[in-house]
């Protein structure tokens, strides 16, 4: 017993049509949304970074300029010659005296002026001859200090054994008690010029609390981080608050420092001292921002999809409406109701299509009436040019490709089909004449291989090598469309097709002809295909025949070239005759 068919469950076109519109419009909005989200928060993440470094690069600035400070008060003492002299030579008496009142201890103590009172400057010089000097303790307030010592006192420091300081040379060290004083040192030699040798050593000690002053945490945002490394990634300086956080440094009992995963690092050099300012950033800090720009994001798109739901509401009646009206016509134009028209509205590619069919139903009621009352003679073979033209099959795949598209929402293809079918019928249907020039014969033949191409997602190639002189010459209506559709129904045996048509003048006769690169046909089959009675094939190829013969003669008609693998070669042969226009009338 044969199984039933299952009957898939029944869905209207408009459901159909409105599924595939919101999947059409999810999928935009949802990618333009997301899109948008990461782009505006990379955007404001990208934003605060550049803020926070041009922040960190001002505070690295004015330790910069804090440093020149005291970098430009020991360039007074470095590139002093005069004061080199007077602290390699040897004076004595009232002589040393003078120079060491009038002369060095000024120029030690104008240095010592130029930076911050937090500064301390000793020099050191190998003369023994140079009197020392101790620090200036001046009046309340007054913290200047600076000093001169022989080099004997720190020769035995592993501190100073260690430096390599030389003509040019200058060196930021922590020396001696630095580390313990929260200080800093900027050593220079003191060079004799006379011989260029190491004379001394001018060091200049700065507390590290007035160098990076600007270096607390907070100044870029709540639970922002700022310190000091050298180019060793070494902590040298951090503010009480980062001391007072040991889960944040924990290596800095070794003196090195790593960045915490949870925070985002920015790093500014500083220019006279081999160090960097560091801020540690909160990744959460930089998020708040994004919340907002999300939240803004979502409202948008859900306003979006509301007002593009509605759109697709009102679209899918639209087109629903259409194809009913269309579907609706069809069936009674298939019962045999001539009569039944659609109704046409509007200015778009439905009226079109809507006009068209009228107009076929129209002209094939004309058509009938006229073979049966006026020409017996020739009542089969219009009624088969009237098969050929109206033939139910293009017609309903036509329709099915045009619902296929609509649902998937290729409005751009079923623009172009329903136009490309409407040509097609409005060509075929032009006051249904017989006889027609050849360039509309080309053009009908041009608008079925458009619609054929769309269906087929331009698989197929087409050629033209039209001859000018022959557009205006007369042509039976309707006999290239059957040889085109009979070779892309059985020629086609790889992905793709090629076909070439060709129209041209011979002495006093015309031909086409349309050649493709497809499967062939054997010769017995090609005698079956033009025998006069039929073997259940070949019967549009006939048709054409035998229209033209009974039209021209029996010297003219179809002929067919054709071998397996290579291809078939349809010549048609027609009187060459110019056309002129005929007026039908119809009764």
């Amino acid at each position: 017993m044969q199984r039933k068919r299952a009957k898939s469950a029944y869905m209207p076109l408009s459901y159909k049509l409105l599924i595939s519109y919101l999947l059409l419009v999810l999928t935009p909005v949802i990618g333009i949304g997301s899109y948008a989200y990461l782009s505006s928060v990379r955007s404001t993440e990208e934003h605060t970074r550049s803020n926070l470094e041009v922040a960190v690069k001002q505070i690295a600035s004015n330790v910069d300029y804090r440093l020149k400070d005291i970098v430009r008060s020991t360039d007074e003492l470095y590139a002093d010659q005069t004061l080199s002299r007077y602290l390699t030579g040897y004076h004595s008496g009232w002589e040393k005296y003078s120079i060491m009142s009038q002369y060095i201890l000024p120029r030690l103590e104008n240095a010592a002026n130029l930076p911050d009172p937090e500064v301390k400057l000793s020099v050191y010089v190998s003369n023994p001859n140079v009197g020392e000097f101790y620090y200036n303790e001046g009046a309340a307030g007054d913290v200047r200090k600076y000093s001169l010592f022989h080099t004997a006192r720190i020769e035995g420091e592993d501190w100073y054994r260690a430096l390599n300081l030389h003509y040019g040379s200058y060196e930021w060290r922590q020396v001696d008690k630095d580390r313990q004083s929260g200080s800093i040192s900027y050593l220079r030699p003191l060079i004799n010029y006379d011989t260029l040798q190491l004379n001394g050593l001018i060091k200049m000690t700065a507390n590290m609390k007035y160098i990076f002053s600007d270096v607390g945490s907070g100044q870029l945002g709540e639970d922002s981080i700022l310190f000091i490394v050298d180019n060793g990634n070494r902590l040298l300086f951090a503010s009480s608050r980062n001391e007072a956080e040991p889960e944040l440094f924990p290596s800095a009992a070794s003196g090195y420092i790593q960045q915490p995963g949870s925070y985002m690092q920015i790093k500014q050099p500083v220019t006279n001292m081999p160090a960097s300012v560091v801020a540690w950033i909160p990744y959460s800090s930089l998020q708040k921002n994004s919340q907002q720009v999300r939240n803004v994001t979502i409202g948008v798109c859900l306003v979006t999809l509301a007002l593009l739901f509605l759109l697709s509401v009102v679209m899918s009646q639209y087109f629903s409406r259409s194809f009913h009206k269309l579907l609706h016509s069809l069936k009674s134009f298939k019962e045999g109701d001539f009569h039944k028209r659609m109704p046409v509205q509007g200015n778009d590619e439905f009226a079109e299509i809507g006009s068209a069919f009228n107009d076929m139903a129209s002209t094939i009621q004309r058509l009938i009436d006229e073979v049966y009352v006026v020409n017996l003679e020739k009542k089969e073979t219009e009624l088969q040019v009237l098969h050929s033209q109206m033939n139910p099959h293009f017609l309903y795949n036509t329709f099915s490709s045009i619902s296929r598209m609509a649902k998937l929402g290729e409005i751009d293809k079923l623009h172009e089909v329903i136009r490309s079918l409407a040509r097609f019928y409005r060509l075929t249907l032009h006051r249904g004449e017989m006889i027609i020039p050849v360039e509309q014969e080309l053009q009908i033949a041009e608008s079925y291989l458009d619609i054929q191409r769309i269906k087929n997602a331009d698989r197929i190639h087409v050629a033209y090598d039209i001859a000018p002189e022959v557009l205006e010459c007369e042509s039976v209506k309707f006999i290239l469309q059957p040889f085109v559709e009979n070779a892309l129904e059985h020629a086609w045996y790889d992905n793709e097709i090629s076909l070439t048509i060709r129209a041209y003048p011979q002495e006093e006769e015309l031909f086409f002809e349309v050649e493709d690169n497809g499967l062939g046909m054997k010769e017995e089959v090609i005698g079956q295909v033009l025998e006069p009675v039929g073997q259940g094939i070949g019967y549009g190829i006939r048709n054409v025949d035998q229209r033209i013969k009974l039209q021209y003669g029996r010297q003219y008609g179809v002929a067919i070239h054709s071998s397996l693998g290579e291809g078939t070669l349809i010549r048609i042969r027609l009187p060459r005759r110019p056309y002129q226009s005929v007026q039908e009338e119809y009764i």
